[in-house]
């Protein structure tokens, strides 16, 4: 796992044109500062999930959907040491997803020993 979390954003395309509905596209923006070996992790993982690269449309594009495979790109994302967020048109399955919070806890939130 890195050392710092690389940062990921999907800005989500809600486009329909040939075998691409809505929801099956988006661009990605990753983290400069990472090794050519984990890109091309992230990369796997984009593949893994059914998307392919269209140079074209500079998007990551899936032919066809597959039940939950966006919570678990998501997850495998994350699995890997990446904090992800979403831009755009983003999914419905995707829209409860929180991002990490990245706020100090609060004296209320502080766990007290039981006495």
């Amino acid at each position: 796992m890195p050392r710092k979390p690389i940062e990921i954003t999907l800005q989500w395309r809600d486009e329909n044109y040939g075998y691409v509905t809505a929801h099956s596209a988006f661009r990605t923006f990753i983290d400069t500062d990472i090794s050519d070996t984990m890109h091309d992790k992230i990369c796997r993982k984009f593949r893994r999930y059914g998307f392919e690269q269209n140079h074209s449309r500079a998007a990551w594009i899936a032919e066809r959907e597959k039940p939950g495979y966006l919570t678990k790109l998501v997850a495998d994302l994350e699995s890997l040491g990446c904090v992800v967020t979403h831009e755009g048109s983003v999914p419905e399955s995707l829209r409860h997803i929180e991002p990490p919070s990245t706020e100090e806890p609060t004296e209320d939130q502080a766990i007290t020993p039981g006495m």
